[in-house]
């Protein structure tokens, strides 16, 4: 491209085009040869940029994913609804505090909100520490739980002034640490889906927008509540209120979550993409896992080729978890894959064979996803009530040095030839080619809901004789 002092040199007019971060055409200029500055096109009118610019990040839609719009249309309706919803709640907690009611006192009050605040408190430390990490990896499950432990926190409130002084105790302190629970929940989920939105290192810039959305949404839901508030004062006729509000909450929070469209791997989404890779050849896209994730409800167990289940998988958090831990008597077949190990436990025939992960020291988000998928792949050639078998050590180990008598298989007999024939899924090329062609992200991953733990093995120095 020439330089703007160059095409101004040639004495001929020059148009000039402004554009935001996203490459989008905000304005266009022509400079005239006189010096004179005129305005050729406005992408928008300035009250209509002055609009965008409040509510949504610059140089949208091109600067957050393609389920940014859906996700934060379904969290502002919802947002409305829990306005509504907080101002009924807050009314009845007003009364279990004691306002209007002459036999309560100050100190009673006081007494309480400070049991209140302290239940809180704890509540937030005791979560973060036992959820903060698997927060991430489960964003859209939590950003839903969130909201639900907050509605649960709601219905508390507005029943509190109908308890005893024990039970109106009971039911205030805990429905604050309900509340607690949606803060933490809330904010790690948000701030996980709020990286996936961004595109152009505009995450801070994105906060902020969320921030005013929620602002003007609240504004709408105070106006609207209050006029609610000042005309439904029956008990029941605000119970069957706020069951509406509730759930036309939950349900539009529901139907956010499951518009996002992650494309980093989880344990289900990865789950879901392998599963029908092996059943079909075909490569899911993001969209298509995201219609089949389960928000609430999901365990990590797999079924083998003729749909039965047969193995469960985890990302170990120890190698003496992975080893055993507490049941030393297990028998466990070691499998060493890319970077990353199996423990595949001895079957028991009222559960799934247990199937354990460690990753290696200095491995990457490719090695991860390699393990749960050969994981997976052990188990769809599982045979039920079997567990992993000579045949299976054969296949994914070429020998049957790994397996203890435990696992031997009487059907493994003569099938040399079938062994030999088998191509192993989820090391074959044309699978990770595929899923970066489908979108997915294969330098980040989303297994571990735990501290991450990297082996390292050495021989132990030789005892002398």
């Amino acid at each position: 491209m020439e330089g703007i002092t160059k095409l101004l040199g040639r004495g001929r007019e020059v148009e000039v085009v402004e554009l935001d971060k996203s490459g989008n055409v905000a304005r266009r200029w022509l400079h005239r040869p006189d010096n004179r500055i005129l305005v050729k096109s406005r992408a928008r009118s300035v009250f209509s940029l002055s609009i965008r610019e409040c509510f949504l990040p610059v140089g949208f839609p091109h600067s957050v994913s393609e389920d940014y719009l859906a996700y934060q249309t379904y969290d502002s309706l919802q947002a409305f609804f829990s306005t509504i919803t907080s101002l009924l709640a807050s009314r009845a907690l007003l009364q279990g505090l004691g306002v209007g009611d002459a036999s309560s006192s100050a100190t009673f009050a006081l007494l309480l909100t400070i049991l209140k605040d302290a239940m809180s408190r704890i509540a937030t430390i005791l979560f973060a520490q036992q959820f903060g990490l698997r927060i991430e990896p489960d964003a859209k499950r939590y950003r839903f739980l969130a909201d639900l432990f907050n509605d649960t926190a709601f219905f508390l409130e507005l029943y509190s002034p109908y308890f005893g002084p024990y039970g109106k105790i009971l039911a205030l302190t805990t429905g604050e640490a309900l509340r607690a629970l949606c803060g933490v929940a809330a904010g790690a989920s948000k701030a996980a889906l709020s990286v996936h939105f961004a595109k152009h290192d505009n995450l801070a810039e994105l906060n902020a927008k969320e921030a005013s959305q929620e602002t003007a949404v609240g504004l709408v839901g105070l106006m609207f509540g209050t006029l609610v508030v000042n005309y439904i004062e029956d008990h029941r006729s605000v119970v069957y209120l706020m069951t509406v509000l509730v759930f036309a909450h939950l349900w539009m929070n529901y139907l956010g979550v499951s518009s996002v469209c992650m494309d980093n791997l989880n344990r289900q989404r990865a789950t879901i993409l392998f599963e029908e890779y092996l059943k079909s050849g075909k490569i899911l896209s993001p969209p298509e896992v995201a219609r089949r994730e389960s928000i609430i409800f999901w365990r990590p167990v797999v079924r083998n080729q003729h749909g039965e289940t047969v193995a469960r998988i985890e990302m170990a958090p120890s190698y003496w978890s992975a080893m055993g831990g507490q049941q030393p008597r297990v028998n466990i077949a070691m499998v060493d894959g890319l970077k990353n190990t199996l423990f595949i436990w001895s079957h028991a025939s009222h559960r799934p064979t247990p199937i354990k992960i460690m990753l290696w020291k200095d491995s990457g988000a490719i090695h991860a996803i390699s393990a749960w998928f050969m994981a997976m792949e052990i188990a769809w050639l599982m045979d039920k009530g079997k567990g992993y078998t000579e045949r299976l050590d054969r296949i994914f180990c070429g020998n049957a040095s790994h397996i203890s008598s435990w696992s031997s298989d009487g059907n493994g007999k003569g099938d040399g030839e079938a062994i030999d024939e088998y191509q192993k899924k989820y090391d074959d090329r044309g699978l990770w080619d595929a899923m970066l062609a489908k979108g997915w992200n294969l330098e980040s991953q989303a297994f571990e809901t735990g501290a991450p733990v990297r082996l390292a093995a050495q021989l132990g120095a030789k005892k002398d004789e």
